[in-house]
């Protein structure tokens, strides 16, 4: 009996100073236990509803396919790279760019077969080419060669270029007046005597067959012959005569 009562107070004894760390881990495990319970359902409840939402709101309807998107989009042209370089543009941009080009007229390249040579004046040959041979000089009564021919003219008269070509000289001579020289294509040069000092061309300019350099005004070294224009011509730095090109020409 008194053994029992021993073992009694050494349980009671124990008890009492570990029991109190024991109760306290009981309470704790019932407390997880209690709160994992709680957080268990309020996610079903939230799953549960949100399942209900989707199942009652059409706009959470099945997403669609591919195909289907693609029948709804309008129908757009696909342009490959190869067909892309062959579009042309439309009629109104083509005749846009049409007035935005500058308006050039067509020329045909000079040759020198091309080139047609006709008289500077219309006048009658009053003196011919001398071909070298000395012929009298009634105004300076003396014998020289006559390098050009002497095409009557008044006064005042236009002289045209007698092909395409470029002012090559304008000056003033003591002899011959105003002289005016233009190159052509074909190496050969036109020369123009007796003209007046206010001339419409310059040196370096291009000249068309035709057009007007000058006017007549006067031969200090052949004034005692009629009103004229004094024209020569050369063929590569030589004297010719002018009226065998211009034959050949017309």
């Amino acid at each position: 009996m008194s053994k029992f009562k021993f073992k009694r107070g050494k349980f009671s004894k124990f008890m009492s100073s570990k029991g109190f760390y024991a109760a306290i881990a009981v309470c704790l495990v019932g407390a997880g236990l209690a709160t994992w319970m709680a957080v268990d359902r309020t996610i079903t409840g939230i799953e549960d509803s949100n399942s209900q939402i989707i199942k009652n709101d059409t706009s959470f309807s099945e997403f669609p396919t591919l195909e289907e998107v693609e029948k709804k989009l309008p129908d757009i042209p696909k342009v490959s790279a190869s067909s892309s370089s062959s579009v042309k543009p439309s009629s109104s941009s083509e005749e846009q760019s049409k007035q935005e080009e500058p308006l050039i007229p067509a020329q045909a390249p000079q040759t020198s077969s091309s080139l047609v040579y006709a008289l500077p004046v219309k006048g009658d040959i009053l003196n011919q080419y001398s071909n070298g041979e000395l012929v009298k000089n009634t105004t300076l009564n003396d014998w020289r060669t006559h390098d050009g021919v002497d095409l009557a003219a008044a006064k005042g008269d236009s002289v045209y270029a007698v092909a395409d070509g470029t002012v090559t000289e304008v000056r003033k001579d003591s002899l011959w007046g105003t002289v005016i020289a233009i190159d052509h294509i074909d190496g050969k040069q036109s020369i123009y005597c007796g003209l007046s000092e206010i001339v419409p061309v310059k040196v370096g300019e291009a000249i068309l067959a035709k057009q007007v350099i000058g006017t007549i005004e006067g031969i200090p070294c052949e004034m005692s012959e009629n009103p004229h224009l004094h024209f020569a011509m050369k063929d590569k730095g030589a004297w010719i005569d002018p009226l065998s090109i211009v034959a050949k020409s017309e």
